[in-house]
């Protein structure tokens, strides 16, 4: 449905395209120009516009299933069709999934567009083979991020209207997690903090492996999504079973 109105896809990569242009042109006029040393020591990627793609890009997807959970799920509550898809043989939990899964593959197909668009304006030199490689880390930063979106949907299943919230969350998430500054720079609290998040360890992983480091190089962060993996979805279905048990006794109906 979504890619059935194409001024809808053009209007989502437009948008996407502002956002990251004006954060990469704003940075490069406070470096003085897109490459920064300071920035190469901290992160290992000294170039300015590379940095902020690869964070940008994998923070707007990571934020999808929270987006699914939050805006599809009320969608579904104003139209008033969400107490009968509830009754559905399927289960509510598996049909949260796939609503959070397709709606990660048409953000994932908008930001591989804007992504392209990216390497153009900016002339980033991308190997093929370094985009491969980058492909089981980001299958792996996915399955995190699914996890953590659920917790939401349980939420919003309750309380019908938390998007503030979840606007709140996902610009802590771009915050903390390292997509246009190097964490470096935060304070030490806040750099405990931000491990806590898949993003951080995701956008850390992907661009090492870009700038032609290997596997071994992002074992630290492997790790930690592997640990943060499990932690996630025993939170999300702990959270999502005990809302659906309010919301039973509350009913599903109305918004």
């Amino acid at each position: 449905m979504f890619f059935r109105y194409p001024l809808r896809v053009i209007s989502s990569i437009l948008v996407g395209l502002v956002f990251l242009l004006q954060f990469v042109y704003f940075g490069q006029a406070i470096l003085g120009g897109r490459f920064s040393r300071l920035l190469e020591e901290a992160t290992g990627v000294g170039d300015y516009p590379t940095y902020v793609l690869i964070g940008y890009v994998l923070w707007w997807v990571s934020v999808s299933p929270m987006e699914a959970s939050v805006w599809g799920v009320r969608r579904e509550l104003q139209r008033g069709t969400f107490e009968s898809n509830v009754m559905a043989p399927i289960g509510i939990l598996k049909m949260i999934m796939g609503l959070a899964i397709s709606w990660m593959m048409m953000d994932s197909i908008i930001m591989l567009l804007v992504f392209a668009l990216g390497v153009v304006i900016f002339d980033i030199k991308v190997s093929a083979i370094y985009v491969a490689k980058a492909i089981p880390i980001i299958a792996l930063a996915f399955v995190t991020f699914l996890g953590f979106g659920i917790v939401f949907a349980g939420l919003v299943m309750m309380l019908k209207n938390i998007g503030p919230l979840a606007n709140i969350f996902e610009f802590v998430i771009l915050f903390l997690s390292g997509v246009f500054f190097p964490l470096s720079t935060l304070p030490e609290i806040v750099r405990k903090i931000s491990w806590i998040i898949p993003l951080t360890h995701a956008t850390s992983a992907v661009r090492k492996i870009f700038i032609g480091l290997s596997y071994s190089s992002v074992v630290n962060e492997i790790t930690a999504m592997l640990i943060l993996l499990p932690v996630y979805w025993a939170i999300s279905l702990a959270v999502f079973k005990w809302a659906e048990k309010v919301t039973r006794m509350m009913g599903y109906g109305g918004y």
